[in-house]
């Protein structure tokens, strides 16, 4: 009994270690195959590394506002009784804007002017009987008073009068209109708002470290959302003497010709202060730049020696650049990449290091410096 069960086990463990024995030759055999076998390359876009000239420029954002603007409000209480002009209207320094209620003061106002005359007259009067020697001194005084007392009652109520006819205080482009005839208003209660837009001011923040590269007059070029195709030229028109304490930034005031009003007070602009100076830099497009918290990259195309049938095998190598300042579609490389290197600018999701590529350029990527967005 014993000797046919260990014969059995043998056979058993035979049986096993033959079955284990080929799975393991069978793996090998396809290890070794899929290690010889090549993945097909991966399709992708490039460009150059090109070297190109820029103007350095200092990047800053901030609002618009008119040279001059107010809220136009009601000088004195009272009910307005006319109104000369519409929402939008464009009006010339002095334009009368709104009438308020006088006809009381202009009844008192009469009143006064014939007291004044009256006064002139006894001062006259006075000045005769003096030369003759019939009144006083005193007398005299006491009319000459009388009439400045006269003179000065009329004068007030002639501001107070001149008080209700509101006026353009410059010329320039009005708002909405905010009263209606028949209202009554009170000091202070705004009317419209007048804004002065030919010249527009645009107030930026710059970082105290390019201090130094501020000037008066120094050109500025100003985009605005409303008109993307556009930028608009200015100058620096003031500095703020002062670094601020919170932000350790130099405010700067930006002004712009706006007399065909395509800019209006409010908008959110973006200012690109234009240094005096040139640099050389290289360039690619922003797509080509591969963004990660270690660092920013590109994939460098290698060109391979031939194989024995003379083809040559292109491949990737993954390759850290130091990025700085952007203009349009393009990217400024400080380091890391030599003119005329070839980089991918499409398809890196697919690549790794030395993974072999097709290049295929027939949809360019975008590389313009200023490129202009298409009409939709």
């Amino acid at each position: 009994m014993r000797r046919p069960m260990i014969v059995m086990l043998l056979v058993t463990a035979v049986f096993f270690s033959a079955v284990f024995g080929w799975k393991a030759f069978s793996g090998y055999q396809m290890g070794q195959s899929m290690q010889n076998m090549q993945m097909p390359p991966v399709t992708v876009s490039t460009a150059n590394v090109t070297a190109s000239s820029w103007t350095p420029e200092i990047a800053a954002v901030g609002s618009l506002r008119a040279e001059r603007g107010v809220d136009v409000t009601a000088q004195a209480a009272g009910q307005i009784v006319a109104l000369h002009f519409e929402s939008g209207d464009t009006v010339a320094a002095g334009d009368l804007l709104v009438q308020q209620y006088t006809a009381d003061d202009l009844a008192r106002l009469e009143g006064l002017v014939a007291a004044a005359e009256l006064a002139e007259r006894n001062v006259a009067r006075a000045e005769e009987l003096r030369a003759k020697k019939l009144i006083s001194e005193l007398d005299v005084d006491s009319r000459n008073t009388e009439l400045r007392v006269a003179r000065a009652a009329e004068a007030e109520l002639r501001l107070s009068i001149d008080k209700r006819a509101i006026r353009a205080p410059f010329s320039g482009r009005l708002g909405l209109r905010k009263v209606d005839i028949g209202q009554y208003i009170e000091p202070g209660d705004a009317i419209t708002r007048l804004e002065s837009t030919d010249v527009m001011y645009m107030d930026f923040p710059v970082p105290q470290r390019r201090f130094g590269d501020l000037s008066l007059g120094q050109s500025v070029a100003v985009s605005v959302d409303a008109w993307p195709e556009e930028r608009f030229a200015g100058v620096i028109a003031a500095i703020e003497p002062q670094v601020e304490r919170d932000t350790r930034n130099v405010r700067v005031r930006a002004e712009i010709d706006n007399r065909d009003g395509r800019l209006v007070p409010g908008m959110f602009a973006r200012a690109d202060v234009q240094l005096p100076t040139r640099q050389e830099v290289l360039t690619l497009p922003q797509s080509a730049i591969v963004y990660s918290p270690y660092g920013d990259a590109v994939y460098v195309v290698v060109e391979g020696a031939p194989d024995e049938g003379g083809v040559a095998s292109t491949t990737v190598a993954n390759t850290f650049v130091v990025t700085g300042s952007t203009r349009g579609d393009q990217v400024a490389i400080e380091s890391g990449l030599q003119e005329g290197m070839t980089v991918v600018t499409a398809g890196q999701q697919k690549l790794r290091n030395g993974v072999r590529v097709d290049i295929n350029n027939a949809v360019p990527v975008g590389n313009d410096p200023n490129p202009t967005p298409e009409n939709n």
